[in-house]
């Protein structure tokens, strides 16, 4: 499927690595969100195992935005790191 919209999220106070395993649980319950409902691709398990700074998420229609935008906001608060990220959207 094409990709429409892309969202990158990162966490740029990861310099010593301490947000680590918390950025890769989030990543994998975006991955599982995002796969489920099928609004988009995180890169596989692999790309989230190996993040560490970023994540990005690519949608495949440009009107699930919202849909996707209000789940990153819920995960990224849940696993305490909303006020850790910065999110672009492009």
């Amino acid at each position: 499927m094409p990709v429409e919209k892309t969202i990158t999220i990162t966490f740029p106070n990861n310099h010593d690595g301490s947000l680590t395993h918390q950025i890769r649980n989030f990543g994998e319950e975006l991955w599982s969100e995002i796969e489920r409902a099928k609004l988009g691709d995180v890169g596989g398990l692999e790309a989230v195992d190996k993040a560490t700074d970023m994540l990005s998420v690519q949608i495949y229609r440009t009107r699930k935005v919202r849909t996707v935008r209000r789940m990153v906001d819920k995960l990224l608060e849940a696993h305490f790191l909303d006020y850790r990220s910065e999110v672009h959207y492009s």
